[in-house]
């Protein structure tokens, strides 16, 4: 039985050989539907996309009861500020023309927003040959031959501004060619003896990233640390950006609090139990274990760390008080290797994060920057950072004042594990963190979102 197997170009997009039964192909754009992953009925959120590689924006699968015209169970949305998603399609060497086929449907809700979906082909070099292709929002379908020596076609979706959808989408060509495979992008990510996390609150990248004068202990480590740059939030305002990371979903509808918030799904702590893992949520503010009154702290917020928001950890107070303690409690962890946590969330309160200050005001960086001192040169000192291989993630829940919802996440790691002092420009979210963590600590992933999201590779030192 003839097969044909994809280029180099194509090991990103998920494809693998299949038998050519044919002299037309299957669709080659995979999940140009929308139908594959998990979907959301609220435009204000972002999901991960299986099959598409994000280059920016907050892009999602919506519902189809989210959407007036989408087709099936769900169609592939802009977010809130436009986006643009890549796939790249190996083709099997070919001889003489071969015509091409692409179809789909574009549209924006409301009249608002454009889409538009076009088509490069490269070469087995990845150099482009011939000219581009693609569909406007009024257009439905566009025929023709693919340029000579052509052996990949990158696919870019791009929504300029809100509004957009696309559904549908289809790629075929005149030869027999490799159906599309939808697998989790490849990990690099290596394993851990303990993850930590941090959240602060609602600054803006350009606000925290570059102040040196207010911030000067952050940008300080930055020669320590890996800094994404292109890292956005999944949501507006704070509690479902806590909910991305520690259950793989932003679940609601809206912004909803504690302790409003009190959902029956499976998070990371479920996670790690599972694995026979330790961990610990450490809140600064909290007084005795699993409390949730602001006698001890009037700025105590009990869901500036996820757990309060998972009916299973909540409703059971054993387990509660087991894992969710005072951030007075964390030194006393660390001074042991065996007392240290294998997974820890380290919160401040609501004044030291950030939030009651103002925002990522001069005043709010300051206090964030004196209580990340605070909390970190211990942390950095402890024997499980310096003699296991230990990760830290430091990031914030969402953005002040910047529309897209952009924020700053800097990766550091045990000595040797991180390449300290570099940046990435790959896009990052949320998803992203919950992936890395898992992957870090060999968990499963808990929805589609973060299973299909873009591990941190290009942190670590290979």
């Amino acid at each position: 039985m003839k097969r044909f197997c994809l280029s180099a170009l194509a090991i990103a997009s998920g494809l693998a050989c299949l038998p050519a039964w044919a002299e037309t192909s299957p669709n080659l754009i995979a999940n140009g539907d929308g139908e594959f992953g998990r979907c959301t009925n609220d435009r204000a959120a972002a999901t991960t996309i299986p099959g598409w590689t994000v280059a920016e924006g907050n892009p999602a699968l919506l519902c189809r009861a989210a959407g007036k015209g989408i087709a099936g169970k769900s169609a592939i949305w802009s977010g809130l500020y436009g986006s643009a998603l890549t796939q790249t399609i190996g083709l099997p060497p070919l001889s003489g023309e071969v015509s091409y086929s692409l179809s789909g449907k574009l549209g924006a809700f409301g009249g608002k927003g454009r889409a538009t979906l076009k088509l490069d082909f490269l070469d087995d070099a990845g150099k482009p040959v011939g000219p581009s292709a693609g569909l406007e929002m009024k257009s439905t379908g566009a025929n023709g031959a693919l340029p000579a020596g052509s052996r990949a076609i990158v696919v870019t979706l791009r929504f300029d501004g809100k509004g957009g959808f696309a559904d549908d989408l289809s790629l075929t060509v005149g030869a027999p060619a490799d159906a599309p495979k939808i697998v989790p992008p490849k990990s690099a990510v290596p394993a851990f003896d303990h993850v930590f996390i941090i959240m602060m609150e609602n600054t803006d990248f350009g606000q925290i990233i570059g102040d040196t004068a207010n911030a000067p202990y952050t940008n300080g480590l930055l020669p320590q640390g890996f800094l994404l740059r292109n890292f956005q939030a999944t949501y507006h305002p704070s509690d479902e950006n806590y909910l991305a990371v520690a259950g793989g979903d932003t679940f609601v509808k809206g912004g909803q609090y504690f302790p409003k918030l009190k959902l029956a799904v499976p998070n990371i702590a479920d996670r790690l139990e599972a694995a026979g893992k330790s961990w610990k949520s450490y809140q600064q503010g909290m007084g005795p274990p699993c409390g949730t009154s602001i006698k001890y702290d009037k700025d105590y917020e009990p869901d500036e760390a996820p757990f309060f928001l998972f009916a299973d950890i909540r409703d059971d107070k054993a387990r509660c008080r087991a894992h969710l303690v005072d951030i007075k409690e964390l030194n006393k962890d660390l001074a042991g290797v065996d007392t240290t946590p294998v997974f820890a969330w380290i919160a401040a309160d609501d004044y030291f994060d950030g939030e009651v200050p103002g925002d990522g005001a001069p005043k709010s960086l300051r206090v964030q920057d004196g209580w990340l001192k605070e909390t970190l040169e211990p942390l950095f000192a402890s024997p499980a950072w310096k003699t296991r291989r230990s990760l830290l993630i430091l990031t914030w829940d969402e953005s002040s004042t910047e529309a897209n919802n952009h924020i700053a996440t800097i990766l550091f790691a045990s000595p040797g594990l991180i390449r300290a002092g570099q940046a990435s420009d790959v896009h990052y979210d949320h998803y992203s963190t919950a992936r890395t963590m898992e992957e870090a600590l060999g968990l499963k992933p808990l929805t589609a979102n973060d299973e299909y999201a873009q591990p941190m590779n290009d942190a670590f030192a290979h």
